[in-house]
C-alpha cells in the first residue's frame, strides 16, 4: 500500500517539473511502481503497481480510451 499523501507528493513532483519543461513519466517507491500519462492538456491518468512493469503505459492508453470511446453509431 502506498500512502495518499506519498502519490499526492509524487504527483506533485510531476506537476513541478511539468511546468518547468520535465516529463516524469514513471517513480518508484520500496513498495510500489507509479507511471503517469497526459492526454491533451487536461487529463493526467496515474496507475500503481506492486511491481515495474512495460504494460503499465498500455493500462494507462486503454483506460484513457475506455474514457473516450466513440458511442456506438
Amino acid at each position: 500500500q502506498v500512502p495518499f499523501s506519498l502519490v499526492g507528493a509524487l504527483h506533485g513532483v510531476h506537476l513541478f517539473g511539468a511546468a518547468a519543461g520535465a516529463e516524469l513519466r514513471e517513480a518508484a517507491t520500496p513498495t510500489a511502481h507509479l507511471a503517469w500519462a497526459g492526454y491533451g492538456n487536461s487529463i493526467t491518468l496515474i496507475v500503481l503497481s506492486p511491481a515495474p512493469s512495460p504494460a503499465l503505459t498500455r493500462i494507462l492508453d486503454s483506460a484513457f480510451g475506455a474514457m473516450v470511446r466513440a458511442p456506438p453509431s
